[in-house]
C-alpha cells in the first residue's frame, strides 16, 4: 500500500500535469491569435479608417486579454508554490484547499471559506 507522502506527491504531480498543460494551450492560442493577425493583408487601396479598423484588429489578435494574463500569472504562482511544497494550502488560513477545488481551479490560493470571505470583500 502507497504511503501517504507518496500518495500526495502523485496528486501534486497530477495537478502540475494540469497547470502546465492549460498555461500551454492559452500560450499556443495567443501564438495563433498572433500569426492570424499576421496573416492579415493588408490591401493598398485601404482609406484611413480601413487601415485603422485593421490595425487595431491586429492589435486585438496579438494582445492577451486581463483575464488571460491574470489566469497565467496564478499559474506560474501555483507552479512556483508546487515547487515551494506550499501547493494546496490556503494563503489566508494556511488550511488544506480541497482536493475537489485544486481539480476545478488548480492555481487557487485560497480555501473556499477565505474565497468566500474575499468575494463578500471581507478579506
Amino acid at each position: 500500500m502507497p504511503t501517504k507522502t507518496k500518495v500526495k506527491a502523485n496528486r501534486w504531480d497530477a495537478q502540475r500535469k494540469k497547470l502546465l498543460d492549460k498555461q500551454k494551450q492559452m500560450m499556443d492560442s495567443y501564438a495563433r491569435d498572433r500569426a492570424a493577425g499576421n496573416e492579415q493583408p493588408e490591401d493598398g487601396i485601404q482609406d484611413l479608417a480601413d487601415k485603422a479598423a485593421n490595425a487595431y484588429s491586429k492589435e486585438l489578435n496579438f494582445s492577451l486579454s486581463d483575464a488571460d494574463r491574470d489566469t497565467l500569472m496564478q499559474i506560474d504562482e501555483a507552479l512556483e508554490r508546487l515547487k515551494e511544497n506550499m501547493y494546496g494550502s490556503c494563503a489566508n488560513c494556511s488550511s488544506d484547499i480541497s482536493e475537489k477545488r485544486l481539480e476545478a481551479v488548480p492555481w487557487a490560493t485560497l480555501c473556499i471559506d477565505c474565497q468566500e470571505l474575499q468575494e463578500k470583500g471581507l478579506l
